[in-house]
């Protein structure tokens, strides 16, 4: 009779606790794993050294490679055939030169927009292919009360988004007005806590923002969770899979995303792994998983083109350093 009672109750005791946690994430999903595909890949080896590229985006049909460990920050390829045209955009600290570079760039009409962190300024930039070269069209200064503005994004309506410096909210918004108001809760009790260690070191993570700015997702270093939050700072959806199967402490921590995503207003586009292979994953903004792919090679970046709607990635190989276009 014992046995039988302390066993009845056990089950009530998980059943509630499973209730308690149906009501706690009312509004997360699970993430499902859909099956991996294969996917074309067009491998064209390039002339000029990549030696370690940062960040890649797209903006018409140029591809632009930013490496911040150069003198020179980007080069500049022609698509779809990622031929090589020039490059441009000086380190120094000239006005027209540039500082620490955060690795988030928004495409525009002449050509593009980049935060320097260590200056809180925003700049202007038109690409001239005639002249080979990268011209500064306007400066804006940003005021982040004295804190750096890390994990940048740009938004809708003026507003921006980076990470916050202290444990009690994840991001900060700032707009063209100078407001800044901090949003967004920590996960809780995903990932073991470190002491002396900030939240934000403990949950990283890597951030991309919609073209339109209408939205932005994030997606986390050391456990499977993708969040998408509103240009107002709203969280809409949250996915989590599979936890980690070691702690999270020390070396010991399994990295899902270590390389920046892209996206279009479609969907999103981030590398990780699965069993020790490479692999693409592709996530809509219901934070839903909608497709994998295996690739055949580890890419240090990847872009969408918004003329072809393919996607492009850097494999800086041993002998040989390639773009590949990528058909999904």
């Amino acid at each position: 009779m014992y046995g039988f009672t302390r066993f009845f109750y056990g089950i009530c005791g998980i059943c509630v606790m499973a209730g308690l946690w149906g009501c706690a994430q009312k509004t997360k999903i699970a993430a499902y794993l859909p099956p991996l595909q294969t996917v074309q890949c067009d491998s064209m080896p390039v002339s000029h050294e990549l030696l370690s590229v940062t960040r890649l985006f797209a903006m018409d049909e140029m591809l632009v490679a930013y490496e911040e460990q150069r003198d020179t920050l980007f080069s500049f390829w022609k698509l779809p055939e990622c031929k090589y045209l020039f490059s441009a955009g000086i380190r120094g600290d000239g006005p027209a030169d540039f500082q620490m570079l955060d690795r988030t760039f928004r495409p525009t009409v002449q050509g593009f927009d980049a935060f320097e962190m260590a200056t809180s300024r925003v700049k202007e930039l038109a690409v001239d292919t005639a002249c080979s070269s990268l011209k500064l069209l306007s400066t804006r200064q940003l005021d982040g009360g004295q804190r750096a503005l890390n994990r940048f994004l740009f938004l809708e309506g003026g507003r921006y988004c980076c990470v916050a410096d202290d444990d009690e909210h994840e991001y900060l918004l700032l707009d063209s007005a100078g407001t800044v108001k901090p949003f967004g809760d920590y996960p809780k009790d995903l990932l073991p806590e470190e002491e002396g260690t900030p939240k934000r070191f403990t949950y990283n993570k890597l951030t991309v923002a919609a073209p339109s700015g209408k939205k932005f997702a994030a997606f986390y270093a050391y456990v499977k969770l993708c969040r998408v939050y509103d240009s107002e700072g709203r969280l809409l959806k949250e996915a989590l899979g599979e936890m980690p199967e070691v702690p999270a402490v020390g070396e010991g921590k399994r990295i899902y995303y270590s390389s920046h995503p892209c996206a279009t207003e479609e969907a999103i586009y981030v590398l990780t792994e699965s069993d020790g292979q490479p692999v693409l994953e592709v996530w809509n903004w219901e934070a839903k998983l909608t497709a994998r792919y295996l690739l055949p090679h580890q890419f240090s970046g990847i872009a969408c083109s918004p003329a072809d709607g393919k996607l492009y990635a850097v494999y800086v190989g041993s002998e040989q350093d390639m773009i590949v276009r990528l058909s999904l």
